[in-house]
């Protein structure tokens, strides 16, 4: 087959035209891989000391949040200041309220302020002395829930004793729970004797062991006017899992 000169020039127009074509082409991918590249990148992973780090930060900032949890109290403090603040008041022997049906000009002035005796007393006085024995006989009834500390993770109950050494419950078993243990502690405030009150305490053997083992490490102050005292401490545990 002949091929003529405008044969050839058409066939090399064509070949331009198609490499500038692809060029352009080329140009384009190339713009657009580069827009993907800075708009998307690949998140290396943490390594094990970046890990560790962060974890150590979480822990740092919970035991922040958590400083007042682990500071032990004695619960029967706050009744004691309670006690001392409201003691029950009794109206004077000789008083008889009687309510009168009508106020007479004789009473009036019987009444007035000043000419009374010393054992009057109005009918406000006497409901506010109802009001706080009232209170009171409630809080001698329930001495353990006054001003309870719901964040502390353990609290105590010794009279007129203060703790130095009182372990904080370390999370050593899998599940958590509260255990109470009764405490014998002598003058010098060593803890002699101790034992799980089961009726309230969570059913396990491993927070038992633990508690006793806390509760005989516990020192509270010297106090020489008993040579033994009873009370309790309180533990509440968090399990691993």
């Amino acid at each position: 087959m002949y091929i003529s000169d405008k044969h050839k020039a058409g066939l090399l127009s064509g070949l331009i035209s198609a490499t500038v074509l692809m060029m352009l082409f080329g140009f384009h991918i190339t713009q657009h891989a580069e827009k993907l590249a800075e708009s998307y990148y690949l998140m290396e992973p943490q390594t094990e000391e970046e890990i560790e780090a962060e974890a150590l930060e979480k822990l740092a900032a919970e035991q922040t949040e958590k400083a007042e949890t682990n500071k032990a109290y004695n619960e029967t403090e706050n009744y004691k200041k309670f006690a001392q603040a409201y003691q029950p008041i009794a109206p004077p022997k000789d008083y008889e309220f009687t309510r009168p049906d009508a106020p007479t000009e004789e009473t009036t002035s019987e009444n007035t302020p000043g000419t009374g005796s010393g054992s009057e007393i109005n009918e406000d006085v006497i409901s506010s002395y109802n009001d706080v024995n009232s209170v009171l006989k409630q809080q001698q009834s329930s001495p353990s829930v006054q001003s309870v500390n719901k964040k502390s993770s353990m609290h105590y109950s010794l009279v007129n004793r203060t703790h130095k050494y009182l372990p904080t419950p370390i999370y050593l078993c899998d599940d958590g729970g509260k255990v109470v243990v009764n405490i014998t502690v002598n003058s010098k405030g060593d803890v002699i004797k101790s034992t799980i009150n089961t009726a309230a305490s969570t059913d396990n053997d491993c927070l038992h062991e633990h508690a006793l083992e806390y509760a005989n490490t516990s020192r509270f102050n010297v106090d020489n006017s008993k040579k033994t005292q009873l009370g309790s401490i309180t533990f509440y545990f968090e399990g691993k899992n």
